[in-house]
């Protein structure tokens, strides 16, 4: 093949991929509602600097489908490419939630935005995240807040819709309440309710604010590991108010017992769902040492489920669950506490 004809040959193909691809991405339709029931996809299961790092375990979130709406959760280092090898497409969300400015909770965020709102050439999708991620840290450029329009054809962009304390949003036939937390900055939780079914999500929070040990009681604070910890004292009263009264709740955890003093941990789950309403749990962003050297995952969860009597699941990396298959038809009682 001479040199013409190759030259020639390349720039044909070159401009009908380059054609064939833009369409493919960005002049798309809008797609079918996600099917009935409500599935959680956890894309990365890891929360904290060394899983961020290391990538053990992947640094995610998850993806929610519930009755018709798609919403990725806090998606984190690596979210594009964990999402591709779920099958996910980013061009069928409906909403990115972001809970707070930390790296494990919105770094994958931006491409995950170019990706709902097709190339930014499409004004779609919502972007709810905290006021301080939004326009106080500019940790997302104004760009991806479909604010800056200036660039020829990329006009696209999310609705943005900064989170208030216990303020609901409504998208499409569920409602999306706000639930502040504790932990480093402005930070929501949230509740979502189907108007079956009520699910929670702690995003990463405080909870344990004083406890009994053999020789009395201490004050959290700062004090590494919780080593003689006989029981809760005193609590987020908040935080257990609002995550023990919903059906199913994803309560990130980061460990059992270290860095109490700004994570719930698995003890302080312990205490939370005692007495709750709650019928299935799943504990989610372990730091790197609930993996390495030994999984300690399986016996956080059996603690938990021990401790209170309600069904806890740990959720893994690429992990897809059918909560509406778990807990049964609406008003079927599962038997737990």
């Amino acid at each position: 093949m001479t040199l013409e004809k190759m030259d020639a040959d390349l720039r044909k193909k070159t401009a009908q991929a380059a054609a064939e691809s833009f369409s493919r991405w960005r002049h798309r339709e809008e797609p079918e509602a996600s099917p009935p029931g409500v599935t959680v996809t956890f894309l990365g299961t890891g929360g904290n600097p060394e899983a961020v790092f290391s990538q053990v375990p992947h640094t995610a979130g998850f993806v929610l489908m519930v009755e018709g709406v798609r919403l990725y959760v806090d998606p984190g280092p690596g979210a594009v490419v964990r999402a591709k090898d779920a099958g996910i497409d980013l061009g069928t969300l409906d909403a990115v939630y972001i809970s707070h400015g930390h790296l494990d909770h919105y770094a994958g965020a931006e491409a995950v935005i170019e990706g709902m709102c097709w190339g930014m050439f499409s004004r779609r999708g919502y972007l709810l995240a905290p006021g301080q991620v939004l326009e106080r840290d500019h940790l997302l450029s104004r760009y991806h807040q479909g604010l800056n329009r200036t660039l020829s054809g990329y006009k696209g962009g999310p609705t943005v819709v900064p989170l208030e304390p216990n303020r609901p949003i409504t998208l499409k036939n569920i409602t999306l309440t706000p639930v502040p937390v504790h932990h480093a900055g402005e930070n929501y939780g949230f509740i979502l309710d189907t108007g079956g079914m009520t699910i929670g999500y702690t995003s990463d929070t405080s909870y344990i604010q004083s406890y009994t040990t053999p020789t009395g009681v201490v004050d959290m604070g700062w004090r590494g590991p919780i080593m003689d910890l006989i029981d809760v004292v005193d609590c987020r009263k908040d935080i257990k108010e609002a995550f023990s009264q919903v059906d199913v709740l994803i309560a990130n955890v980061t460990t059992h017992n270290v860095y109490a003093h700004r994570h719930i941990t698995t003890l302080g789950l312990s205490h939370l769902l005692q007495h709750s309403r709650v019928k299935l749990c799943f504990i989610t962003h372990f730091n790197h040492c609930c993996l390495w050297p030994e999984d300690l995952r399986p016996a956080m969860a059996q603690f938990v489920e021990k401790k209170t009597g309600i069904p806890t699941l740990y959720a893994e990396d690429g992990g897809v669950y059918n909560i509406s298959q778990q807990l049964g038809p609406p008003g079927e009682d599962n038997g737990s506490g």
